[in-house]
Parts: C-alpha cells; structure tokens; sequence
C-alpha cells in the first residue's frame, strides 16, 4: 500500500512547489514592470499642462531622475533579486522531487516486468497440460487480474513521472530566461505558460489519483 501512496506524496509535493514558483514568477513581473515603468508622456497634451500647472521641485527632480524614486528602485532590485532566489530554490527542490520520482518509476516498472515475466513462465510450462480441472483454470484466470493492474499502474506512474518532468524543464527554461532586459510581452507569456502547464494532462492525474483512492 505504501508503495503506491509514497510516489503520489512526491506529486503534492511538486504541485505545492508549483504553485509557489507562481507566485515568485508573477511578483517577479510586477516588481520588475513597476521598475521600469514609462515615463511621463510629455507630448500628452493634458498631461503637459497639468505638469506645467504643478511644477514643483519635487517634480522636477523626478522628470529629470527618469520618472523614478531612487529608494523605490533600490526596493524594485532588492525583491527582483529576492524572487530570482526563490524561483531558483524552487527549481533545486523540484529536481530533487522529479529525480526521486524517477527511481520509483524505474523501480515499479523493474518489478511489474520481473512478474509479468514470471507468469509468462508459469504459463508457457502449463500449456502442454491439457487434464487441468476448471477450477484450476479459473484460478490461474484470476491470477492474472493483480498482474493486469500493477502494469496498469506502472504505465501510469511513468506517464505522470514524464508529464512533470517535461513540466520541470519548460520551468526551469523560464527562471534561466529571467532578467532585467526580459521583454514584458516575454513575461506574460511565461507566467501564461506557468499557469497552463501545458504538459500536464489532468485526465492522467485525475486516473492516477485512482490507484490511491
């Protein structure tokens, strides 16, 4: 029983990382679009008059600072340095996670083959006994059924193990793309691509949640 609840653990774990990077990722955006916001559009028309109407010093010193608050800048790099941390702390975690779930696909899947070999076996050295009695028959018929569902879950560990996997990697493409040149329209479509999981098959994980419940 533990053998097919400890790998699914695993899972939770992953997704629990998951949804954290997300976080990280969507922070990382904001605090890095706030850090390189525009500035003001003086060619507006009502924008110039009201800046003309209210031109303080205070003001003054921002337009010619590049529309930006030096302690706010220092703030925007302090958590973009901050997010870029967890973000790579949570792909470190996440290997860990994929590679121990790696060694329990290889090890269900060894031993799935080792019996179905075995039974193989059996059944190749009973087919010249044509004097068996049916209750022997039906007995071997019903042999089969643990044999039939340990292959079945064996291939559906393995799909979740290359599932996540490949998930595992479309993320850490996207935390070593991060920077302060990263385009906005590039953001958006990583945080998109987070989001969607795009590897992932719900179908899958909904049937391999099955075999625990």
């Amino acid at each position: 029983e533990s053998c097919l609840v400890f790998p699914f653990e695993l899972v939770t774990q992953y997704e629990e990382l998951v949804d954290a990077g997300k976080m990280f990722l969507v922070k990382f955006r904001q605090e890095l679009e706030h850090f390189r916001r525009p500035m003001i559009p003086m060619e507006s028309g009502a924008v110039s008059q009201l800046v003309k109407s209210n031109y303080t010093d205070r003001l003054k010193s921002y337009l010619e600072a590049g529309c930006h608050l030096q302690h706010q800048s220092i703030q925007n790099i302090n958590q973009l340095q901050s997010c870029e941390e967890k973000l790579e702390d949570h792909i470190n975690k996440a290997k860990v996670l994929i590679e121990e779930l790696e060694c329990l696909a290889e090890d269900v899947y060894s031993t799935t083959l080792i019996a179905s070999l075995s039974i193989l076996e059996a059944s190749d050295c009973s087919d010249g006994d044509n004097n068996l009695p049916a209750d022997c028959c039906e007995d071997e018929g019903q042999s089969v059924d643990p044999l039939d569902s340990a292959v079945s879950y064996s291939s559906v560990m393995i799909l979740v193990h290359n599932m996540l996997k490949l998930d595992y990697s479309m993320q850490e493409k996207i935390v070593k793309a991060l920077s302060l040149k990263t385009p906005s329209s590039e953001l958006d479509g990583y945080c998109l691509m987070w989001d969607l999981r795009p590897y992932v098959d719900d179908n899958v994980m909904q049937l391999a949640w099955k075999f625990i419940s």
